[in-house]
């Protein structure tokens, strides 16, 4: 019998299988261990639907007897629903009347006839791009190939191999084989693994052979066979001491290879070693604190660490480029063979960034799109344009009940999303405080154009106010040493105003006095 599709999973797991068909699938999971965790899943996620649609916070009913007919059950789903409806009437009916007040209600109208014709062209869109994604993948690699083939540096060699390894992993042709639990994940000496394997554990060990990829997430991954796919470890300790027809992707603390590496070799650890024993046939790319050399490397090696040593026997058959925390960390050992150049320096100053066209360019780049969300913001609720500070103390308030806001909203969508129901809560909070925070200077920018435009009775148009509002902040915001307090104080002001006017326009303010 075949493994099992998730289809025929959650059936098994819910019983609704004939009899022969359920005990067919009940001798292949004694095994099949794939297929367990699968249907294993399957039970998990049908438990925690059942249990969600069970729960109710809105009102709970007292039952006395347990046996309830058909028409008690449906007016009971009724009355519910009755109280679910009355209670988000009761929740949304402050927002509703904010976005009557401030004039947005025949907007949020046109917007939502435009999704309704434009959701479903996107949703195909994404469609057609997962379906795809492998084929855009291999076309931006021959892209790329094109653009870069006069440029054959080690640098452009490691981009081009990246791309290329994604290309190949995102492929849904790809077979999967996952494995976990609390004991050491093992491949022992003669099993095959005749697909991609996923393993999850505190330790995992690879003594036979994987046909296809490693992706190894454990406190200590140690591979003594061959993997003939790509090894891609996120562990505490990674030792390579077999053979990997692929390449090697290792976000580790130590990271140490004495085994045979067909491609190349991606180092980002704290300690990253090439022992004596080992060969990289291509390049070697290491970004850690201390990194050691003693073995062969076809091609090139770009090393970035605090501390970098090549002793001997290493040979590295290109070229050396380095970059060390200090050059008396660098160290060379005369019986080292590179054939290539060898360029290991120190720390380079950075220039500073009024001194480079590029902030200027990003800089011009941010005002625009700043300015275009400032037009969009104001044309859809033009009350925002209107913000007043009449005071010091309407400045000193907003400010205050700004810091609030950009402290309090964080812990308190982080406490929601503990919880399962809370969890949508939490992050629609995240998303909503995250859009505030960019709104907020551009809602200052309103106030300060229109009070260096407007005088009197004299009325400017929207996007010179904007505009004209946009360019100081920008300027203040970039000045060296108080830019980032001014950019700061900016945004707690112009969250602090955003929710004084919800507050006033909804009501709650009078609410509140009376």
């Amino acid at each position: 019998m075949s493994c099992l599709t998730e289809f025929e999973s959650a059936v098994y797991a819910d019983g609704e299988l004939p009899v022969r068909k359920t005990q067919e699938i009940a001798q292949h999971l004694e095994r099949c261990g794939a297929c367990r965790n699968l249907v294993s899943a399957a039970r998990v996620e049908g438990r925690v639907l059942v249990e969600c649609f069970q729960s109710t916070d809105f009102i709970e009913f007292e039952l006395e007897d347990e046996s309830f007919s058909a028409p008690q059950v449906h007016n009971l789903s009724v009355v519910r629903f009755t109280a679910f409806v009355l209670a988000m009437s009761v929740l949304l009916r402050p927002v509703l009347d904010f976005l009557e007040e401030v004039g947005m209600h025949e907007r949020v109208n046109w917007f939502v006839m435009a999704a309704t014709y434009i959701a479903p062209a996107g949703i195909r869109f994404v469609e057609s791009v997962l379906r795809n994604a492998s084929w855009i993948a291999l076309t931006a690699v021959l892209f790329l190939a094109m653009v870069l083939f006069s440029r054959r540096s080690m640098v452009t060699s490691s981009i081009l191999s990246a791309l290329a390894f994604i290309t190949v992993f995102s492929s849904s042709s790809y077979g999967l084989d996952i494995r976990s639990g609390d004991k050491p994940v093992t491949v022992p000496s003669g099993e095959t693994v005749d697909d991609t394997l996923v393993a999850f554990g505190e330790s995992i060990t690879v003594d036979g052979t994987v046909t296809g990829d490693l992706l190894a997430f454990a406190r200590q991954v140690t591979v003594r066979g061959m993997v003939k796919g790509n090894v891609i470890s996120f562990a505490q300790h990674v030792e390579v001491e077999g053979t990997v027809e692929g390449s090697v992707f290792g976000f580790a603390q130590s990271l140490a290879t004495r085994g045979q590496v067909a491609h190349n070799f991606y180092a980002f650890a704290q300690t990253a070693d090439a022992a004596r024993n080992s060969r990289i046939a291509e390049n070697a790319i290491v970004f850690a604190a201390e990194s050691n050399i003693e073995g062969t490397i076809g091609k090139d090696a770009y090393i970035r660490a605090a501390s970098i040593r090549v002793s001997a026997p290493a040979r590295i058959n290109g070229s050396l480029i380095g970059r060390a925390a200090r050059p008396e960390n660098v160290h060379i050992d005369p019986g080292a063979m590179i054939a290539g150049k060898t360029d290991v320096q120190g720390p380079r100053p950075r220039p500073s960034r009024y001194a480079t066209l590029s902030f200027y360019v990003w800089q011009t780049i941010w005002l625009a799109a700043a300015f275009l969300t400032g037009l969009l913001l104001f044309w859809i609720v033009p009350a925002l344009s209107r913000l007043p500070l009449a005071t010091t103390r309407d400045m000193l308030a907003s400010a205050g009940v700004g810091f609030i806001v950009l402290v309090g909203i964080p812990i308190a969508a982080i406490i929601a999303a503990v919880t399962l129901i809370g969890l949508p809560l939490g992050l629609i909070a995240l998303a909503c405080w995250l859009v505030a925070i960019y709104f907020a200077k551009i809602v200052v920018a309103g106030f300060v154009g229109r009070s260096l435009l407007e005088k009197g009775d004299t009325h400017a148009p929207i996007a010179l106010i904007l505009l004209a509002g946009l360019v100081p902040i920008f300027i203040a915001i970039n000045l060296p040493y108080v830019g980032a307090l001014v950019n700061f104080l900016l945004i707690i002001l112009g969250l602090g105003m955003l929710v004084v006017r919800a507050f006033q326009t909804t009501g709650w303010g009078s609410a509140h006095a009376a």
